[in-house]
């Protein structure tokens, strides 16, 4: 006669015992997996250890404050030449960063202001080494960088003036042969836009390039610039017939600008 063995009763204790028991290993598994998860995520899109020193100071010469609400048909309020170094040129000029002549320092001014005013505002307006042009702040007229740098330079013992070198104006025969030359040569761009050509009539888009001078202008035209050829893809065109062009379509420019302004 076989042997009879009775079996311990299970109680609900034993069963959540038993359970939690079973559950404590897969579970201490997911929270590890989980932890390590966060930490990865954590550590992406973390900046380098090493600082990256240009892209910090070019953040810092930000201008301070920027108007989300401006009025495109407001006057445009010529800064002086002190609040022009302080919104714009302060970022680098006061600790002497990207090196930059520290305001008021004499000795690192000496060697610049032996250039001349004129060499201090072509680089001020056009850039030089790491220096962006304007400063970084492209909505910087002409004669509000020339007060900046009058403002730096009269600090260390200058006596400079925020004077422009005013561009010759072409005559009136000469911006008739250069309508002529731009009908014959450019039109078929710049009346259209075709090609991304600047069109007369966009004054936004001369007013930035008629900052740059008419020299830096005539250069484009003849040497090919924008995107579009030398001289019109005209080979034969002559420099001096260039440049009128160019003067036809600077004069044509302004006219827009003005209208565009309300003047």
């Amino acid at each position: 006669m076989a042997e009879h063995v009775e079996m311990t009763k299970t109680t609900p204790k034993d069963f959540l015992y038993a359970t939690l028991g079973g559950l404590f290993a897969p579970g201490l598994a997911i929270v590890l997996i989980v932890l390590l998860l966060l930490g990865i995520q954590g550590r992406m899109g973390q900046p380098d250890a090493e600082p990256l020193s240009d892209q910090a100071v070019r953040e810092r010469i930000q201008s301070f404050g920027k108007s989300l609400a401006v009025d495109p048909n407001a006057p445009k309020v010529e800064r002086t030449g002190e609040q022009v170094y302080i919104e714009v040129c302060a970022g680098c000029h006061d600790s002497g960063a990207l090196g930059s002549p520290k305001h008021k320092e004499r000795a690192d001014w000496g060697k610049r202001l032996a250039g001349g005013y004129d060499t201090l505002l072509t680089h001020a307006i056009k850039g030089f080494n790491k220096m962006p042009a304007r400063g970084g702040d492209p909505d910087l007229s002409d004669l509000e960088v020339a007060r900046g740098v009058v403002y730096m330079a009269n600090a260390v013992g200058a006596s400079f003036e925020a004077t422009l070198k005013k561009e010759p104006e072409p005559t009136a025969a000469e911006l008739a042969r250069g309508k002529v030359v731009y009908a014959d040569n450019c039109a078929s761009c710049h009346d259209t836009g075709v090609t991304g050509a600047q069109k007369l009539s966009d004054a936004k888009a001369w007013a930035a390039l008629i900052k740059e001078g008419k020299e830096y202008l005539y250069a484009a035209a003849i040497n090919g610039s924008f995107g579009g050829p030398a001289k019109g893809g005209n080979e034969k065109l002559s420099d001096a017939d260039t440049r009128l062009a160019v003067d036809f379509m600077v004069a044509e420019a302004k006219s827009a600008i003005a209208a565009a302004a309300g003047k």
